[in-house]
């Protein structure tokens, strides 16, 4: 006796247990329905109805569901909330004996496996990151699946999750997968916390299929051009990421074309502290619009302006290509008319990038491969615009644009202009293409004007106005009749059906036409999708091909942008060194610089002039010049025009940024803590290459307190580190550090100040500000003019009583070697001892000779002595001490 097979919940709780951590999308006619706990969750989510299935049972079971047709909407927002989603169809035909259709699982959707525009957004991208752990090193892989694209990175050292965190953050990718076993690693956590958003799987593949992954299953167009051993914990992530989507998709292979090995001296390294501030690719507030990559974005194709975010957020390090695009750029502008041909050829062209990895994963519809036709049909043209150029860059991408050109001719000739979205219901082929087909489709045709000839010769025999041939799937062909007529319908009429208000009928001609119709069109669209399928396997051989097109216009695409933002702006070529200089003339913010009155500012940096310190009022503009400092460098290096008169930059392999103040309530972190992480971050991370942005650095606690560190940290990054240091501050006791650290130069915006009222001049100048102006901007304001008197007179007693604590003054304690303990880190100045160490409040000033004794003593280095040594040099001070006056009481203690 056959087996009635399991019944719909059993088969629901089943397929659960196999996918714990996902919601089902159970389909059950035409719709997809949730049960238990993931109907509670959908209906939260979704914003559905609750339901329960057995109602009238003891525990009736929650149920949810939404429909077939608009599944993809309600999965792209159970997605976006950081849900995994598990999709169940139903077999089409049962087993014999079964009664219920069996589900079978047809994909897993998680945040970071998509590739549908419907899904992510045409400008958007579902990145995956993967990671494997060793000893002392680990590999990241960042998978696109939606562009068939890879970037595989190797860390080594202890710094190694100090880099994966940064390029986390960086790409802000949607998930992360790794092992069980490493996603409790204690950093690893550490990391994933730091990312907003970010939804954690775990895959388990060992370290050698996951390097058979890379090297068999992913079509890569030349396998043999990637050193699968220099970055092998990296392949290996990729190989693991690799996989874990190949489970998702149900597929054997994952169609990734692309694999870029990444070295950290490829690219400028831009943490998310410096993304965030500089508002590179959003706002502070999460919005694209004021962004600088809104700003300059002239591109025509999504995938220009997915490449465009690409450059901007992967500066490079290497003078000859960032001189090729800038060759390219400058190429366009002096040819304004081909720019704007190449521009319009490239409007509205379709997402050839994404249209590659639907065809990749056997997605793509009739639609699809018009859109792909059309594109391909632009290509003889755009590749023979762009070769009227002299530029090499411009010239190699336009070869190869025409190699599908007998693709595009196939579809063009097959297809019909406007297919319909689904394959199976035909009207996809022309008239032509099959005999077959043709025929097929004349019978159904006559079938078709049989049943319009005959509905009309029946209300004219019956005189029922009424009268109307339909179609159902369940009843097929019939008559339907109101019930005021049915009077006077025919003895041969059979009835089918009984409505409220109307009765069914079905004939024996009409039936017989029915089993023509049906059958003729069934067969033609069967044989249309059969013949489809065909031509779609035919284009998705060039997939690879089609994709390097797409990669190829998109470059164009960004080139053709970057040259027609310079156009308009007056943007100029910068020029570029492997030195330490960085000078700009007439630099502007590039989105700022449209908002009328905006004044342009010079800057420089020299080998001698490595550490500028910018003075100010509020409001002066200082936030502005720190900014687009940044802004021209990262553009420069993008390979883009800037906005200047004149720039001359040497290369910058790291920016930092530290502005604005937030906290950390989510971490328990003050504003001040965040401050002084981001601090600490950029003085072990910074190089003599490096650019470093300090805003305020020190205000965020007591004034002493904030003072003491701005002043050391100014003092280790000129001296220790060198690099490129912009340092805006309130704190003008440090000014005269020009004269004490050779590489410090003072600048300062300028203000004037008449009748105590001030003018910003938003122009910054050689030297220091003589005054923060801060009482007149609190009056400007609006602060009660009893507040601001008030203030006015405690500044004044307040800059008496701090007059000694001043750089370049006498008494500063001299710099000590790391480690040594601290004896006079608090004697400034005598007169603010009780403010600095109250414990000791007379404690006396030491002499010249004392100081030279203790100098001499913290000179030594017991580490690298041997015992006599340490013993004789003791015994040699206290020779020449004898007789001598004493140390003070304190210091001996």
């Amino acid at each position: 006796m056959a087996s009635k097979g399991p019944g719909m919940l059993d088969q629901y709780r089943a397929i659960k247990q196999e996918h714990p951590d996902t919601v089902l999308f159970f389909r059950m006619g035409d719709f997809y329905e949730m049960f238990y706990e993931d109907a509670v969750l959908g209906a939260e989510v979704l914003g559905i109805t609750l339901t329960s299935r057995d109602k009238n049972a003891e525990n009736p079971v929650p149920m949810a569901g939404v429909p077939w047709h608009s599944v993809e909407d309600y999965l792209r927002k159970m997605v976006q909330a950081g849900h995994k989603v598990t999709v169940c169809e139903q077999a089409s035909d049962p087993l014999p004996g079964e009664k219920i259709l069996r589900r079978v699982v047809s994909r897993v959707y998680t945040p970071g496996s998509l590739y549908e525009d419907s899904l992510i957004g045409e400008d958007g991208s579902a990145l995956l990151a993967s990671v494997v752990l060793k000893s002392d090193s680990l590999g990241l892989a960042l998978l696109d699946t939606s562009t068939g694209r890879a970037w595989a990175q190797q860390f080594t050292g202890p710094s190694r999750f100090d880099r994966l965190r940064d390029e986390m953050l960086r790409w802000s990718p949607a998930e992360l997968v790794t092992t069980s076993k490493d996603a409790i690693n204690e950093s690893m956590r550490s990391v994933i916390i730091d990312v907003d958003g970010l939804s954690l799987s775990t895959h388990e593949c060992s370290p050698k299929r996951r390097m058979e992954v890379v090297r068999h299953h992913l079509d890569i167009a030349d396998l043999g051009s990637i050193d699968l051993d220099s970055r092998p914990h990296g392949m290996e992530a990729c190989g693991l990421g690799a996989s874990y989507i190949s489970s998702l998709h149900l597929i054997d292979s994952v169609p990734l074309r692309e694999i870029s090995v990444e070295d950290d001296s490829d690219y400028m390294s831009l943490d998310q502290t410096t993304l965030k501030n500089l508002e590179l690719t959003q706002t502070l507030l999460g919005e694209r619009v004021g962004s600088l990559l809104h700003a300059i974005d002239q591109t025509r194709t999504w995938m220009g302006r997915r490449m465009l975010k690409e450059w901007l957020l992967r500066p490079l390090m290497d003078k000859n290509r960032i001189a090729e695009r800038h060759s390219a750029i400058s190429s366009l502008v002096r040819a304004s008319k081909r720019l704007a041909e190449i521009r319009s050829c490239l409007q509205s062209m379709r997402d050839l990038e994404r249209l590659s990895t639907r065809l990749a994963y056997d997605r793509a519809n009739a639609r699809d491969l018009i859109a792909i036709s059309d594109a391909l049909s632009r290509m003889p043209r755009l590749q023979g615009l762009v070769n009227e150029s002299s530029d090499g860059l411009l010239i190699s991408l336009g070869n190869g644009l025409t190699k599908l050109e007998s693709i595009r001719t196939i579809i063009e000739h097959e297809l019909v202009e406007e297919p319909p979205h689904t394959i199976r219901d035909g009207g996809i082929f022309r008239i032509g293409i099959n005999e077959s087909l043709d025929e097929l489709r004349n019978r159904s045709g006559e079938g078709k004007d049989w049943l319009k000839g005959f509905e009309e010769r029946e209300r004219e025999r019956l005189n029922i106005p009424s009268l109307k041939v339909k179609f159902n799937r369940q009843f097929g062909y019939f008559v339907e009749v109101t019930k005021v007529h049915t009077d006077k319908v025919p003895k041969e009429y059979r009835r089918r059906q009984t409505l409220t208000n109307a009765e069914r009928y079905t004939t024996d001609e009409l039936a017989e036409w029915e089993d023509i119709i049906l059958n003729a069109g069934g067969r033609a669209n069967d044989l249309e999708y059969r013949l489809f399928l065909e031509l779609r396997e035919r284009v998705k051989v060039q997939s690879s091909v089609l994709s390097q097109i797409a990669r190829n216009v998109a470059a164009i695409d960004v080139l053709c942008s970057l040259a027609e933002q310079s156009r308009r702006r007056s943007w100029v070529r910068p020029e570029i060194f492997e030195d330490d200089r960085l000078d700009i003339i007439a630099g502007r913010h590039p989105v700022l610089e449209e908002i009328e009155g905006f004044v342009p500012n010079d800057i420089q940096f020299a080998k001698n002039r490595k550490f500028l310190l910018l003075t100010g009022p509020n409001m002066g503009g200082k936030s502005t010049y720190l900014r687009q400092t940044a802004l021209i460098s990262i553009l420069a290096q993008a390979g883009s025009f800037v906005p200047a008169s004149k720039a001359r930059i040497g290369l910058i392999d790291r920016v930092f940024t530290r502005v604005g103040a937030h906290d950390d309530l989510r971490r328990g972190r003050s504003t001040f803590m965040v401050e002084m992480i981001e601090v600490a971050h950029i003085l072990r991370r910074a190089t003599s290459r490096s650019l470093v942005l300090l805003d305020e650095v020190g205000r965020g606690t007591s004034t002493f307190d904030g003072l003491a560190i701005a002043w050391s940290v100014t003092e280790d990054l000129a001296k220790r580190i060198g690099a490129r240091s912009l340092f805006a501050t309130h704190y003008h006791q440090l000014v005269g550090l020009e004269g004490e650290i050779e590489s410090l130069f003072n600048i300062h915006v300028q203000v004037a100040e008449i009748n105590r009222e001030l003018t910003f001049l938003h122009t910054v100048s050689e030297g220091p500000c003589d005054d923060s102006y801060g009482v007149q901007v609190a009056s400007l304001a609006g602060l009660p003019t009893s507040v601001i008197e008030r203030a006015r007179d405690l500044l004044i007693f307040l800059e008496q009583q701090a007059e000694g604590a001043r750089a370049g003054g006498k008494g500063i304690p001299l710099s000590r070697p790391n480690g040594q303990s601290s004896l006079f880190g608090w004697m400034v100045n005598s007169e603010i001892n009780s403010e600095i160490q109250p414990s000791i409040p007379s404690a006396p000033l030491l002499s010249d000779r004392q100081r030279d004794l203790l100098e001499r003593l913290s000179a030594l280095d017991p580490d690298m002595m041997t015992p006599r040594e340490a013993l004789d040099a003791l015994y040699a001070l206290k020779a020449e001490e004898q007789g001598k006056e004493k140390m003070p009481d304190w210091v001996e203690e």
